[in-house]
């Protein structure tokens, strides 16, 4: 693997992902001042995050037969609950598995058959401008149902969710696919505990996905999850199958979390929403403007976890109904730059004045 290879892999990592990993990096090497903690440790820490970004689909199909796991813990999007049960001393006793996906857009018929998780790749391909991310989709999807599907039954599931609809659409998902198995499982909705543990800072502002909270907090969270827990009844796992299946079966490709559930909408429910924030953003200047930074202007405000990708997406699907002009290159959000085109311009005067 050379420099480049690594550059258009570290390009599309999540913004959140590359914050977590930096702040562990400085953590770590401010432990350095400590006589206990090596450069060797630091060495091995950094190459654990270097094997973790680069090769994350090296993992074991079955990860059961070598290690005796004590509990399993599931969550989605990156793997972020790596470093907490690291800082813990609990990486070799608690498996942490990551649904690599984002739940909230893209179709979900049949998700848990070959042709369902083929549909939703095509989507995907078809629809998202980065190819790197839908192929390791294409790879990780199908691994990481067959490593839950492996999880003995002796050993409990812990299933990590916020207030988003990636993560509680996700949660349906994973309940669905363990319909059958007799495993203890227990949610841990971090939100809530999050209001519960930090109420002070809760009153501000409270991270609406579970990756975003700093490791410190995650420690707190996690530990108190441990001595504060409910195994979930019969009646409640039915419940989430349920709602998958009817969830499920709707042709939506864009879900939002909203009033505390998952409500399916248009695909084309933020356009009028980027379109306003295009018009703020160029202004009088009636230049072109960077698609990079509407998308980022747009995802700054909606509070809503359906990825910069999808809203890229939109974008260009804009261009084609002759909304936005575009100079530069389509294959990324970085390569070109959008305006409002002239025929949109002069039927919508009286608003844009």
């Amino acid at each position: 693997m050379d420099i480049l290879d690594i550059k258009n892999i570290v390009k599309d990592l999540p913004e959140k992902e590359v914050r977590s990993y930096l702040q562990f990096i400085l953590y770590r090497i401010a432990l350095l001042e400590d006589k206990e903690n090596s450069l060797v440790e630091l060495a091995n820490d950094l190459k654990e995050i270097f094997n973790e970004i680069l090769y994350p689909e090296v993992t074991e199909l079955d990860p059961f037969g070598k290690s005796d796991y004590k509990k399993v813990n599931i969550q989605f999007g990156y793997p972020y609950l790596r470093q907490p049960l690291k800082e813990l001393n609990l990486l070799k006793e608690e498996l942490s598995l990551a649904f690599h996906d984002n739940f909230s857009i893209a179709p979900l018929y049949s998700l848990d058959s070959e042709k369902g998780q083929t549909d939703r790749f095509y989507w995907l391909k078809n629809n998202l401008s980065n190819e790197y991310e839908v192929e390791f989709y294409k790879k990780s999807f199908p691994k990481i149902i067959s490593q839950l599907l492996s999880i003995p039954e002796k050993v409990p599931i812990y299933i990590w969710v916020s207030e988003n609809a990636n993560e509680q659409t996700a949660l349906l998902f994973t309940m669905f696919l363990l319909r059958e198995r007799k495993n203890s499982i227990y949610i841990i909705d971090t939100a809530t505990l999050y209001r519960k543990l930090f109420e002070k800072k809760a009153k501000k502002y409270v991270p609406f996905f579970s990756g975003e909270i700093i490791l410190e907090e995650l420690q707190t969270i996690y530990t108190y999850s441990q001595e504060n827990k409910h195994i979930l009844s019969d009646i409640e796992r039915e419940h989430y199958e349920k709602k998958w299946l009817a969830l499920s079966n709707n042709p939506s490709t864009l879900r939002i979390w909203e009033n505390g559930e998952i409500k399916v909408v248009a695909e084309d429910y933020y356009d009028d929403f980027i379109i306003e924030k295009a018009k703020k953003l160029i202004g009088k200047k009636k230049g072109f403007i960077m698609c990079a930074r509407l998308v980022g202007e747009v995802y700054g405000h909606i509070l809503q976890y359906i990825g910069d990708g999808f809203l890229e997406y939109r974008v260009r699907k804009l261009i084609e109904k002759g909304i936005f002009e575009y100079e530069g290159s389509l294959e990324a959000m970085r390569y070109y730059g959008i305006k409002l085109s002239k025929s949109f311009m002069e039927n919508h005067s009286e608003k844009i004045h």
